[in-house]
């Protein structure tokens, strides 16, 4: 079952989400959650419909799926100019807590993932909220990379907002970002850790996908989608990330 959702963050905004619902929930029963972030000026649907296609995957196999789109992004409150690193750090933990609440969630299974720039903030959320498993789906801890330098560089030229593709991006979402590097901030998830990475990716680095995994050690499994590139949009590329994701979630881990 597919149903629209909402709930409201502690800043008093409304996140609007899907819920895909197994049919074992509608009778009482209770499920593992896969709770997902999406990525930079992206959404709960993901680029081409990735995070519905992999929703519906993981509902066929008993797990629930839980995906909002995060402050300022798709149908939730919020202008994108106003998000910030932080908000969504605790748009993420909000709906992690959210998620213990409902009658349907088998709360001692609460998966957390993220793609691209979801993947930076579910590795750095983790340590705090510290879900039963973490899956980064080509995390984006490029995003730090020089990013104060950037912005200090725009606001002394009098520029503190850039046009990203029609979507205004304040330079306080870099600065709200510089105390997070991603991989000292990763550092303190002790849990099961599946990162994948296509081998045609631009825009993740493989030497940071092995920093990561410098990070979490023997937790970590790594997997390389031959030919997949950012938004793994090929039909192989897809179902070898479903494949590997439902792997990790129901037992196929190290």
């Amino acid at each position: 079952m597919t149903k629209q959702i909402s709930m409201v963050n502690r800043s008093g905004h409304t996140l609007r989400g899907i819920l895909n619902l197994p049919d074992a929930c509608l009778n009482g029963g209770k499920a593992p959650v896969f709770m997902n972030l999406h990525g930079f000026g992206g959404n709960k649907s993901g680029y081409k419909n990735l995070h519905v296609q992999q929703a519906r995957k993981l509902e066929e196999n008993g797990i629930a799926c839980v995906r909002f789109d995060l402050y300022g992004n798709g149908e939730s409150d919020g202008e994108f100019e106003n998000m910030t690193f932080t908000s969504l750090l605790e748009d993420a933990e909000d709906i992690f807590n959210w998620i213990k609440e409902q009658e349907w969630a088998d709360t001692s299974q609460i998966i957390l993932s993220g793609q691209s720039m979801g993947g930076y903030v579910a590795s750095s959320i983790a340590p705090r909220i510290q879900p039963a498993k973490l899956v980064l789906q080509c995390p984006g801890a490029a995003m730090w990379y020089g990013a104060l330098e950037r912005v200090q560089a725009m606001e002394e030229k009098g520029i503190f907002s850039a046009d990203v593709e029609g979507l205004s991006f304040s330079t306080t979402f870099n600065k709200t970002m510089h105390p997070y590097e991603p991989f000292s901030t990763a550092a303190e998830y002790q849990g099961p850790v599946l990162l994948i990475r296509g081998t045609e990716d631009n825009l993740v680095s493989e030497a940071d996908c092995k920093k990561y995994m410098e990070v979490y050690g023997e937790n970590c499994t790594f997997v390389a989608i031959e030919g997949g590139n950012h938004n793994f949009s090929s039909i192989p590329a897809r179902r070898a990330c479903e494949k590997a994701i439902l792997d990790f979630v129901l037992g196929g881990t190290k």
